[in-house]
């Protein structure tokens, strides 16, 4: 395993990729001018923001001039689960993701939806206007991430087979949110107190699909603000793997972990453990009178759950018993 502690270009002179590894801190370069093929490249970014009453899942996805926005919302309470999505083929004068963490905006508008992402120095603005969201109801957010210290998850995998293929993921918890998520007639009220987010935010080329599935949580336990990534393996994670957890600020990298489930069966219970037992965790699939809590937005099916578990460092032993948590399964 490869901890990175310095900046580095993602890209050579020639457009390879010949680093890999992790870092606490965003120090690898993404210097996409140096890539010879950009229109080849996936760029996505995606929130995932909860209050305990409800969580909201907005991913924005560029390949070329193709676009794909979704947008998934789940009342805890009451179980409901509604989703949406945007896909086009070719937008002419695609607006590209923001590339700098303190600034750039992407927009998009249409007849159903518009949609606005603006980076500043102080954090990030959601706002979203979805006409018969679901073809049910409006769906309006007006959302402030705002930036907060602490570590962040940086990784970096190279393919040995394609040195111009690559996976560079950033899972980053250190936001709260403010503003609110309006569907129909109900708000959903966010304050920096009440709030847990996350960012996944993601840049790759890889040479073949496959299937990729990911564990996430954002919650408050033990007096701490806990976030959670187990992800599976994508290229060449030798030099470290995107795999850990969050306690406030901190960060803590996960071992090689033994997983069972199936991602054939939505309804599979998973197990995810270190070989050394330090973290043992059990994902549940909640289930209520309408059945099992998951929805398929576009091409990536939500699972959403409920974790139980130990995780222990050289810091603290805890216990997670009965959190909010759900899996994303797709094709990349």
């Amino acid at each position: 395993m490869q901890h990175i502690a310095e900046n580095v270009n993602l890209f050579d002179d020639n457009g390879d990729v010949v680093i890999g590894g992790w870092s606490r801190e965003r120090l690898f370069e993404y210097n996409k001018i140096d890539y010879p093929a950009p229109s080849k490249l996936t760029e996505k970014d995606s929130y995932y923001i909860s209050n305990g009453e409800m969580g909201f899942y907005l991913g924005v996805e560029t390949l070329g001039s193709e676009l794909a926005i979704r947008i998934t919302l789940i009342d805890y309470k009451s179980g409901e689960i509604i989703r949406d999505s945007i896909t086009k083929k070719i937008v002419l004068d695609l607006t590209p993701l923001p590339q700098s963490e303190g600034m750039g905006e992407f927009s998009y508008t249409d007849k159903k939806i518009a949609l606005t992402l603006t980076n500043t120095v102080d954090g990030r603005y959601i706002k979203c206007d979805f006409i018969d969201f679901n073809n049910y109801k409006n769906l309006f957010v007006k959302v402030f991430i705002k930036k907060a210290e602490g570590d962040s998850m940086n990784v970096i995998s190279p393919f040995d087979e394609n040195h111009k293929c690559f996976y560079y993921k950033r899972f980053v918890p250190a936001f709260t949110a403010s503003g609110v998520v309006r569907f129909g007639g109900t708000d959903y009220n966010l304050t920096d107190d009440n709030s847990y987010v996350y960012l996944n935010w993601s840049r790759y080329a890889l040479f073949r699909h496959q299937k990729y599935q990911s564990l996430n949580a954002v919650f408050p336990m033990s007096g701490h603000r806990f976030a959670l990534n187990l992800a599976a393996k994508v290229g060449n994670n030798k030099k470290g793997s995107e795999n850990c957890y969050f306690l406030d600020e901190k960060l803590y990298k996960v071992g090689r972990l033994k997983v069972s489930g199936d991602d054939r069966k939505t309804a599979s219970e998973w197990k995810f453990e270190t070989l050394d037992n330090k973290v043992s965790l059990t994902f549940t699939p909640d289930r209520d009178e309408h059945g099992l809590q998951t929805c398929k937005c576009d091409k990536v099916t939500f699972v959403f759950g409920t974790l139980n578990g130990v995780l222990e460092n050289n810091e603290v032993k805890l216990r997670v018993r009965n959190k909010k948590a759900h899996m994303v399964f797709m094709n990349i």
